[in-house]
């Protein structure tokens, strides 16, 4: 019986800790979109600053999408780049309007990033970074939470054995006999004591 049970509690650790990757991983998929232009909004020069995660200096996963549209124009001359301290160029791209334009995909360390958009009149811009911040701690993610749900399982299975050698202290019942009869108790005028056999019931009247 106890063997089935460490069994149980063994499997039920291990889905635990398959869940909790399985949700971590799903979290460190998950993309911060960040709107670096619109046709509403456009700036030539637009700044991003990529924070580290945890403290963390891994480089963290990044997708730049650019779309150039006019309604006003049939082709156009359109660029645009992405530099790191306005001095390194993490990649560039320049064509025309009705070219396809790449997506550009890679990895930004913490840092200040500069994006750089030109267009001619009459086109717009419509660029969004996507960031996977988490996905810079993924493999340290995994093995902290793992270690932590193990720690956890064998923290369960030494209190369970410290509790189960624990001397038990049964209570003391006292049992008090009960006696079906109980004697009366007489009055000091009615004391049995005091009678005598040879006290006749017959008594002289008082005078």
């Amino acid at each position: 019986m106890d063997g089935r049970r460490s069994m149980q509690n063994t499997l039920l650790w291990v889905a635990a800790v398959v869940l909790i990757n399985a949700l971590w991983l799903n979290v460190a998929n998950q993309s911060a979109p960040n709107e670096i232009n619109s046709p509403n909004q456009f700036q030539t020069y637009r700044e991003v600053e990529i924070s580290s995660v945890f403290g963390s200096s891994s480089a963290i996963p990044a997708e730049l999408n650019t779309v150039f549209e006019s309604t006003s124009v049939d082709d156009a001359n359109v660029s645009f780049s992405i530099k790191k301290n306005n001095l390194s160029t993490v990649f560039s791209w320049s064509g025309s309007l009705n070219e396809a334009v790449p997506v550009w995909s890679g990895e930004l360390a913490p840092g200040t990033y500069t994006v750089e958009t030109v267009v001619e009149e009459g086109v717009n811009v419509q660029q969004r970074l996507d960031l996977k911040p988490f996905a810079a701690i993924q493999t340290v993610g995994h093995a902290v939470l793992t270690l932590l749900l193990v720690a956890l399982a064998w923290g369960e299975q030494g209190v369970r054995a410290l509790y189960a050698r624990r001397p038990r202290t049964e209570a003391a019942t006292s049992t008090v006999e009960k006696t079906p009869f109980k004697a009366k108790k007489f009055a000091p005028e009615d004391d049995s004591s005091t009678w005598d056999e040879t006290d006749s019931p017959w008594r002289d009247p008082v005078r």
